[in-house]
């Protein structure tokens, strides 16, 4: 490889960018509402557990599958693009849902087909960035979709203020708006265009995915299907991080059917702000996402990942104790910069220890391992809120399964210490800080 190549190899081109952008300003315009939504639906704390746990293992449970044969077969970019268009379109139907039940199988069926996506698109962004720089270029992947999708998550939350939208749409384009607008319940009108326009965004993502330029392997060694059973069960920093994932994930999982029963029926949130605690999120997660993603590229993976992973014991803590919209938007900030520090982070982590080949299978096989333990958190948690709600009412019941989920966080946290880094790394967490606390130069070697 020339030093010409090498140097095109250290950026993402700017089409990864666009498709990268688009797929998560769809996500950023419906995802923020789903639970509210099941509970507009009448769910209870079991269905809406259930719901959460169908959207932590659908997406997951196939990705191997898609993983395993666009590594083998080499097409990704197909996979990127049916996974994009299909997953997203399928939203849409989201608006004809009848029952928490209907939309618990219309999330599973959208989340099996968003699951094509996921692998395959890590593993294409993966196979255009070279070692070295992997923090940094996943940090300002990162930062340019969360901006995006921060931007639809307010643009959401702002038009579902104005519900009258999709009818005078509908009344104005005459007998085709009756075709592009189909009638649903009024109730779910604020709920339309956030839902419509991810079907939209999903296409034209789609579309430009299909003129990413990749680079032929010129290695000459024919694809084999990755050894995906292999993954798991022989020693390996791989399988070690799976282990560690599962008792923090279980823990994390636990609090998710509650954040919507504090926003909406203790603070009584409005969408938009919900949309607006969403925004936070992402915001937050915008300004730390490159500052730590080169952080990672000096220091190292793991004490990135312990970093994002032990701050958010504090998150559920502060729903359970909110009395105030402003205590969760200060919650959602600190998320935010535990996604920051740990996402990329991790992902960087799994391309380290992964073969270059099989980089599809091991996040596809991460992502179902630790997708199958949230599917417990999740169910387990939401039956076991209804159930003690039985005894000592929902408001107890909520606040005990939140407080339960921080203090497991904050425990569990801690076994990521056990991670061992693939490679030495220029400068370490103590030297950062002293060179930051002294405002002295440090050789970090770079």
């Amino acid at each position: 490889m020339t030093e010409q190549e090498t140097t095109e190899r250290r950026r993402l081109p700017s089409r990864a960018y666009a498709v990268g952008s688009l797929a998560m300003f769809a996500q950023g315009l419906y995802s923020p509402f789903l639970n509210s939504y099941m509970v507009d639906l009448g769910a209870s704390l079991s269905e809406i557990g259930a719901f959460r746990s169908m959207g932590n293992v659908a997406p997951t449970i196939l990705q191997p599958v898609w993983g395993s044969v666009s590594d083998k077969t080499g097409h990704t970019k197909a996979f990127v693009a049916f996974g994009t268009v299909s997953g997203l379109f399928t939203v849409f139907l989201f608006l004809f849902a009848a029952t928490p039940l209907d939309m618990i199988v219309l999330y599973g069926i959208q989340s099996i087909l968003l699951s094509i996506q996921i692998p395959t698109w890590l593993s294409l962004v993966g196979s255009l960035i070279d070692e070295e720089n992997r923090g940094i270029e996943l940090g300002k992947l990162g930062m340019a979709t969360n901006i995006m999708s921060l931007l639809a998550t307010l643009f959401s939350g702002f038009i579902a203020a104005f519900p009258i939208l999709v009818p005078f749409l509908r009344a104005s384009l005459g007998w085709l708006g009756s075709i592009l607008f189909p009638s649903v319940e009024v109730w779910k009108q604020v709920y339309y265009l956030p839902f419509y326009l991810t079907a939209i965004t999903g296409i034209i993502a789609s579309l430009l995915s299909i003129g990413i330029q990749t680079r032929n392997d010129s290695s000459g060694v024919p694809r084999e299907f990755p050894p995906v059973l292999r993954l798991l069960s022989e020693p390996s920093e791989f399988r070690k991080l799976c282990f560690v994932a599962t008792f923090f994930s279980f823990a994390m999982s636990m609090a998710w059917p509650f954040w919507i029963i504090v926003q909406r029926q203790w603070l009584n949130n409005t969408l938009l702000e919900i949309a607006i605690a969403s925004a936070i999120m992402t915001l937050t997660t915008v300004i730390f996402t490159i500052p730590l993603g080169r952080f990672s590229d000096r220091v190292g993976r793991k004490p990135l990942i312990f970093l994002g992973r032990f701050t958010l014991f504090v998150v559920p803590i502060m729903y359970a104790f909110a009395f105030t919209t402003i205590s969760i938007y200060v919650a959602n900030a600190i998320a935010g910069f535990s996604v920051a520090a740990t996402t990329n982070a991790n992902t960087a982590y799994i391309y380290d220890i992964a073969p270059a080949e099989e980089r599809g299978a091991h996040l596809s096989v991460y992502n179902t391992f630790t997708g199958i333990v949230m599917l417990l958190g999740s169910l387990v948690a939401g039956i076991l809120g209804d159930f003690i709600a039985i005894s000592i009412g929902v408001y107890l019941a909520v606040f005990t399964m939140l407080v339960v989920s921080g203090l497991l966080r904050f425990i569990s946290s801690f076994l990521y210490l056990l991670l061992d880094e693939p490679r030495e790394y220029s400068s370490d967490v103590w030297t950062e800080i002293r060179a930051f606390f002294l405002g002295r130069q440090v050789n970090r070697g770079l």
